[in-house]
């Protein structure tokens, strides 16, 4: 795992190119190249990600976009073929910890209800669901607590 590069573009438009379900959070991740490559494209200009690579191949994707001074949004995608292998779990923690180099406070994120699986890494992590609307809630972690939490793991 590590941060993600220009060089990298290529390598994380054929990973969305894959991905399976398309538009499973929020019409993400978008259904065809051209919106993935403009997408991607849009998303680096403003956001700082992380990477887990599978040799060269890269299998996901940990992306932070700052909401305010403070506060960061966190969106995380899993190639399919590395679910359920605790890489979501890492990747989490990791950029958890690069939010905090950031000088972050809070990360938030949106998830489905229904997404059984995210929502119980988020709570298992720290995160906290601070609203929900229809089939979605948003969550919130704060840093401190999170790092907080590492200290009493170590």
């Amino acid at each position: 795992m590590r941060e993600y590069n220009a060089d990298d573009f290529a390598a994380l438009v054929e990973m969305y190119k894959t991905f399976e379900p398309k538009r499973v959070a929020q019409g993400l991740p978008p259904p065809d190249v051209p919106r993935i490559a403009h997408w991607l494209d849009q998303l680096q200009q403003k956001s700082r990600s992380l990477i887990a690579l599978d040799g060269k191949r890269i299998v996901g994707h940990a992306i932070l976009c700052p909401i305010s001074d403070t506060s960061v949004e966190y969106t995380i995608f899993i190639h399919q073929d590395f679910r359920e292998l605790r890489l979501g779990t890492a990747l989490t923690r990791l950029d958890l910890q690069f939010a905090a180099e950031m000088g972050f406070q809070q990360v938030y994120l949106t998830t489905e209800l229904a997404n059984y699986a995210a929502m119980s890494l988020y709570r298992k992590i720290g995160f906290r669901v601070t609203s929900s609307s229809g089939d979605e809630c948003e969550m919130k972690i704060d840093i401190a607590d999170f790092l907080s939490s590492l200290a009493c793991a170590a």
